[in-house]
């Protein structure tokens, strides 16, 4: 595309980091927002030349979902996987209105975690400016506690340990999963902030000691609330209380329907500051699929079953869904409106990877976009870099 190439979108309700909604145009130029104006879009195709139009009537214009915490999607298992397959993935998530991933690995035998992060890494770098844009890795495990590890395979789930745990380190790594408990001085914690990555306390056992103390080290997420942790107690409320108290901690729920009540959710969004929230989806190799799809995760054979993705064990193995469906479940559920829902997927995530370029709808960030039907909130059009990377079946742009 030519880096002068203009685009405007006319006529969407623009939905804004803090859920505010305002009309106006949006102009593109090359891979950034240009500028969002009041300006008849006739006047605009008269002071510029080459200018690509799309309609927005009867759309909300939003930044492009961030997947938070993402195991891979239709089929394609991101512990286990080759390049390709997941450029091809990455190619096929705008349909969903995303366009940014963390990538997830869990635990598994350290080789095959190193293996893992060695495909992430070597897709990364060779990524293309018009396929949903991976943001780095997100490490979840093995420094987890067994009594909590969820799907994660008991045979690897090991102690914390600072060798094992710099192999593990990536100049991708952005997020890491592990149980405070197992770091009672801090070391790895202190450690870990000081390079940048977001400690999530998670798959732990933690009381609200050991919970405030990992807080206190730096840890700033609790990785999928409710899920995988010592569950709330009025004599040891835990880390769950921890994480509803502290104003200052950012805290991940995945809305998929299975994993947590919509009461228990609203509970968490009425006790949580707006910008500290994190919609996630923890979707599965399976998410996208259809019911009775089967596939491989965590070193189990995994099937899904109505709205979850069940293991061998029975257990919930990730889920079902991606984080455009996370998103309309709160809407459905009237937990939150469109524009909230909105800010827990894109606007908060970004700001909590430190991706300042993302997740707004400002001049100088990245045209990262998406247009949304008011009524059923389904995908119309979704721009990566400036580019429409995905068109539902009958939208179309004209050029001027």
């Amino acid at each position: 595309m030519n880096s002068s190439e203009m685009k405007i979108i006319t006529g969407a309700t623009l939905v804004h980091p803090n859920g505010s909604q305002s009309e106006g145009t949006l102009l593109i130029e090359g891979n950034r927002i240009r500028a969002i104006t009041s300006e008849p879009p006739a006047s605009l195709l008269l002071s510029h030349e080459d200018v690509e139009v799309f309609s927005g009537a009867g759309c909300y214009l939003t930044p492009g979902l961030i997947e938070l915490h993402f195991n891979g999607a239709l089929g394609c298992n991101l512990n286990q996987t080759t390049i390709g397959e997941v450029h091809q993935l990455l190619q096929k998530l705008p349909a969903f209105g995303i366009t940014s991933v963390l990538f997830t690995v869990i635990t598994g035998p350290l080789t095959d975690m190193l293996s893992a992060i060695h495909t992430l890494e070597e897709a990364i770098h060779y990524k293309t400016p018009y396929q949903c844009r991976p943001l780095g890795i997100h490490l979840e495990g093995p420094f987890i506690s067994p009594a909590f590890r969820g799907t994660h395979p008991p045979t690897e789930v090991r102690p914390l340990n600072l060798d094992e745990l710099t192999l593990l380190l990536s100049p991708m790594t952005k997020m890491i999963t592990l149980a405070p408990e197992l770091d009672p001085t801090g070391v790895a914690i202190t450690m870990l902030r000081q390079r940048g990555i977001q400690v999530s306390m998670g798959h732990t056992n933690a009381t609200f000691a050991q919970a405030m103390q990992g807080i206190r080290y730096g840890a700033n997420s609790v990785t999928h609330l409710y899920n995988a942790m010592r569950p709330f107690h009025h004599r040891e409320p835990g880390i769950v209380a921890a994480a509803l108290c502290e104003d200052e901690l950012y805290v991940q729920f995945i809305g998929d329907g299975a994993h947590v009540h919509p009461e228990a959710i609203r509970l968490l969004l009425k006790t949580k500051k707006p910008g500290h929230i994190l919609l996630t989806s923890d979707a599965s190799p399976l998410a996208g699929m259809e019911d009775g799809s089967q596939g491989r995760f965590s070193l189990q054979n995994v099937v899904i079953r109505g709205n979850q993705v069940l293991n061998q064990e029975g257990g919930l193995a990730g889920s079902s869904k991606l984080v455009h469906d996370c998103m309309k479940n709160l809407v459905r559920w009237q937990l939150a409106d469109f524009g909230e829902a909105v800010q827990y997927t894109s606007y908060n995530p970004a700001a909590f990877l430190g991706e300042s370029l993302l997740g707004r709808l400002e001049p100088g960030c990245f045209a990262d976009l998406v247009l949304w039907n008011k009524n059923t909130l389904e995908v119309e059009t979704t721009f990566i870099n400036g580019q429409a990377v995905y068109q539902k079946t009958g939208a179309a742009a004209s050029r001027s």
